[in-house]
């Protein structure tokens, strides 16, 4: 039987050896030496019980997190692998050094998805063949994950989905598309002005559009990435002193953007692009 994209991928993440965690989160750029700190010495350093049970890791100043993440609870989504957990809610089910657990590592995929960062993972899976009945899962299968996961959505209610690998942008414009651009044109000396503009401003304006022109409401078309594309533009254009704001940056269907700048209706669209975005 042939196997599926979506099956490979989850057997090509299965971890098949056993490694300790000390080993895992040490390859994943985090300093271990005070695991050694406690009565068991650095002869048995993987087992500090302060560091060996905890469900992540974090080095702040290296900006590192490592989460461990149980290999059953893995799925694909849009042909990505995916994982959706809510370690806030696991919190109010649980008690003691546990319910700190699950809050502290909830607190940590809140910086993760506010700082758009990486996070490493490693995967834990159990052997069912030394498991007895009744006794909870133990992980005795362990790998580090040599591709980022990243936070793919964190909602107010603590619903968080981790991927793996990066994550593409939803909502593209034309400035993002000449910045991807690999191969350069023939560059001609031009002696004309170019005005910044901020990929911050752009980037709001679009996510606040998401993916539908701000002026009559079409669907942008969807690029080979899968992100939706509008247009970004300034109302008040830069050169007659417009500001660099989304204020005065509206998202447009590539049809309302040209008569914006070129047909006869244009101070009319620039009052009604005013009005939407103030509104």
């Amino acid at each position: 039987m042939e196997i599926s994209n979506s099956d490979q991928q989850l057997i090509d993440l299965k971890p098949t050896s056993h490694r300790k965690i000390i080993e895992l989160v040490e390859e994943a750029g985090i300093d271990v030496s005070d695991w050694a700190n406690f009565k068991g010495g650095a002869e048995k350093a993987s087992m500090n019980p302060k560091y060996c049970y905890e469900w992540f890791f974090e080095d702040k100043p290296e900006n590192i997190t490592v989460l461990n993440l149980w290999f059953d609870n893995c799925e694909v989504l849009d042909g990505v692998v995916v994982q959706k957990l809510n370690m806030r809610q696991a919190a109010e089910e649980l008690k003691g050094i546990k319910k700190r657990r699950a809050y502290n590592m909830d607190f940590s995929l809140q910086n993760a998805a506010r700082l758009k960062t990486a996070v490493r993972v490693i995967i834990c899976d159990e052997n069912p063949k030394l498991k007895k009945e009744g006794e909870k899962s133990t992980a005795d299968r362990r790998h580090l994950d040599p591709i980022n996961w990243f936070i793919k959505e964190y909602d107010g209610d603590g619903n968080c989905i981790l991927q793996r690998g990066e994550i593409a942008a939803p909502y593209i414009d034309q400035f993002t598309l000449r910045e991807l651009e690999i191969i350069q044109p023939e560059k001609i000396e031009s002696t004309s002005f170019v005005y910044p503009r901020s990929k911050a401003v752009r980037d709001q304006v679009l996510f606040r559009a998401k993916g539908s022109c701000e002026h009559c409401g079409e669907k942008g078309f969807r690029t080979n990435s899968g992100a939706l594309y509008l247009e970004s533009h300034h109302i008040i254009p830069l050169s007659e002193e417009g500001i660099d704001h989304i204020s005065n940056v509206i998202a447009l269907c590539p049809n309302h953007h040209r008569e914006a700048h070129f047909s006869e209706n244009a101070s009319a669209l620039r009052t009604a692009f005013l009005s939407k975005v103030s509104s």
